[in-house]
Parts: structure tokens; C-alpha cells; sequence
């Protein structure tokens, strides 16, 4: 199940063995695990009837030991496995073993990277509990989801809202929530938000800032482009959240290129695009920097610099922009 369902679905009864959530994107990770949780145990018990064990550490007969101990406290015991990866490779053999007998009044939760469907442990797990993905979400699931999540806080959001938002802020859960907090606080007199009320209260003018960041290294301008990314960090923007909003960006060229190399002119790629002619002089001067090659390569570059910023790298997520943006400022060599 994808981690965006899961959150949607109303609570159930509880009474599942296991959990496994895995995926690259933090916050569906942790408010899936959240979610697990409250469907075992009441919240007020989660004090006391969640034991939480580091994956790299932990013991497989000591997790056992813990889910086989009847509940005192609250009506089922949960363990929950953090980061448990190494876990799971250690213990391979014994988690297949257990989830063949699993406890009756304890639960199991699994925080993994990742959870290949096709192995033994993943189809005999898939038979008893909830595998949830929380991988990065598509927009267009996120246009669907923000309104639902809009109507938990008592506030409306309608979808030509959502779109902007998505734009400003990328598809980013965690980021895109925080928004929603904020504009449902600043529009509770009216219980809805509108599309003005995004532009108004996300700073627009942020939105054009990252586009000068874009820009300028798409057009050779590397110093600047560092710069103007300093300040945007500076001021509290997120890499995560500001790698987000640059791709967008940066996808448009890359489509805008393929499609001149399919022999359209300049104008008819912005046209089909959507891309408002007045930026059709400041792209072609872009395409002509970045030459076919890097054009191409964006959206692997893009995805790289994606997982690199959200810890697939030992580089501070800040380095990650900065080498990306030194990449793309580069001469051109094709």
C-alpha cells in the first residue's frame, strides 16, 4: 500500500502482527509509523506499550522476548525496529520463522529503506500485516491527497489552490503539510483557502528567487548562482524543499531541449509546454550553455542530487545543490 493511502484509510481494528514501512520519504515514514501505532495501541499507551530497539543493535531474541511478554499497561505490545535494514539482513532467517507463528498480543514494526516484494520474508509478510510504501509520492496523487489532508484541519482546499501550492512548495509531504497548518490558521475566518491565499501568504516572491538561482547556472553564472542559493538557505528554505522547486524548473528546459531536437522551434516548445513566451529568450540562451548533452542528462542528474539530498549521500544536503549548480554553470563540452 502506498504511504499517502495508508494515511487516508480510516482507522481500522487493529490486531495485525506486522508492519513493514519502507521508503525514501521522511514523512510518510514517520506518520505511517505514527498511524501503525495508533492502530494497536491508544495513543496515551504509546509511552509505555512501544519499545523501540536501533536496527543495527538490536537482538533478535530480545524483540521476541518483547512481543511474546503479555501486555500489562496497554492491550497489545508493539516493537518497533528503527533504521532496520541491517536487521533484517542479520536476522533473516528468524523473522521468516517468526512470522510463520507470530505473536498474538504483540505487533512488529519494520522502519526499512527498502523492501524487495519478491523474497521470501516480503510474500509471507504480505499474507498476515501491511507493507506501506513511502516512497516520494507523484503529484498527481498529492492533488488528490492535500484536499483530504485540508479537511483534517477544518479548512477547505480547492484544486486550482492545490496546483499552486504544489509549484511553490514541490512534492514534498512533509513541506506541503506544513503549508497547509499555516494557511488554515491564517484563513480560519473564511474555512477555506484559495489560490490567492497561497500566492499572498507562500511568498511568491520566494518562487522567483529559486528561479534566479536556476537561471543563472543554466546560464554559466556559477558565483551567482551560489550566492543567491546562500541566501535562500539563509532565510530558512530547506534544500530538500528548494531542490524541489529547482527540478520543476529544470525539467521544463530539459522537455523544452528534447523537443527542439525533435525540430520544433523555440516558440512552438514553449508553446507546447505552456511556458509563457516572455521566458523563450532567457531558455534558448540556456539550451545554447548546457548544449545537448546536459539537456539530457537532467532528469538522471535531477533524481541523483534527490537521493543525495535526502541521505543517500555523506555530503550535507547545502554541498549536494552546490555541486549540482557548479554542474550545470560549467562549459559547455559538446
Amino acid at each position: 500500500m502506498r504511504g499517502l493511502d495508508w494515511l487516508k484509510q480510516k482507522a481500522g481494528e487493529g490486531g495485525r502482527p506486522l508492519y513493514v514501512v519502507f521508503g525514501d520519504d521522511a514523512y510518510l515514514r514517520r506518520e505511517s509509523i505514527r498511524k501503525a501505532i495508533r492502530e494497536e495501541i491508544a495513543e496515551d499507551e504509546a509511552d509505555v506499550g512501544v519499545a523501540r530497539f536501533e536496527g543495527a543493535a538490536a537482538r533478535f531474541a530480545d524483540v521476541v522476548d518483547e512481543l511474546r511478554t503479555l501486555p500489562f499497561f496497554s492491550k497489545r505490545r508493539v516493537a518497533l525496529i528503527e533504521d532496520a535494514d541491517p536487521f533484517v539482513t542479520s536476522f533473516r532467517k528468524e523473522l521468516e520463522t517468526y512470522v510463520e507463528t507470530p505473536s498474538s498480543s504483540g505487533c512488529l514494526i519494520l522502519a526499512v529503506k527498502s523492501w524487495p516484494a519478491n523474497t521470501r520474508l516480503a510474500k509471507s509478510a504480505a499474507k498476515l500485516g501491511e507493507a506501506i510504501d513511502c516512497s516520494g509520492p507523484k503529484e498527481a496523487d498529492l492533488l488528490q491527497w492535500l484536499p483530504a489532508y485540508a479537511r483534517r484541519v477544518e479548512t477547505k482546499l480547492g484544486p486550482d489552490a492545490a496546483r499552486l501550492l504544489l509549484e511553490l512548495i514541490g512534492p514534498e509531504p512533509g513541506l506541503l503539510v506544513a503549508e497547509v497548518d499555516k494557511l488554515a490558521v491564517a484563513t480560519a475566518h473564511a474555512g477555506e483557502i484559495r489560490r490567492e491565499d497561497v500566492a499572498r501568504f507562500v511568498a511568491s516572491g520566494r518562487l522567483e528567487q529559486i528561479w534566479d538561482v536556476v537561471n543563472a547556472a543554466a546560464e554559466g553564472e556559477g558565483t551567482r548562482a551560489i550566492k543567491l542559493l546562500d541566501d535562500l538557505i539563509a532565510s530558512g528554505e530547506h534544500p530538500v524543499g528548494l531542490l524541489a522547486r529547482m527540478a520543476s524548473s529544470l525539467l521544463k528546459l530539459h522537455h523544452a531541449g528534447r523537443l527542439r531536437g525533435a525540430r520544433m522551434s523555440l516558440a512552438e516548445a514553449c508553446q507546447a509546454l505552456g511556458i509563457n513566451p516572455y521566458f523563450a529568450r532567457s531558455m534558448g540562451k540556456q539550451h545554447a550553455h548546457l548544449g545537448p548533452s546536459r539537456i539530457d542528462r537532467l532528469p538522471a542528474d535531477l533524481l541523483r542530487a534527490d537521493l543525495d539530498v535526502k541521505g543517500g549521500s555523506q555530503l550535507p544536503p547545502r554541498m549536494v545543490l552546490e555541486l549540482l549548480l557548479v554542474r550545470l554553470a560549467g562549459p559547455r563540452r559538446d
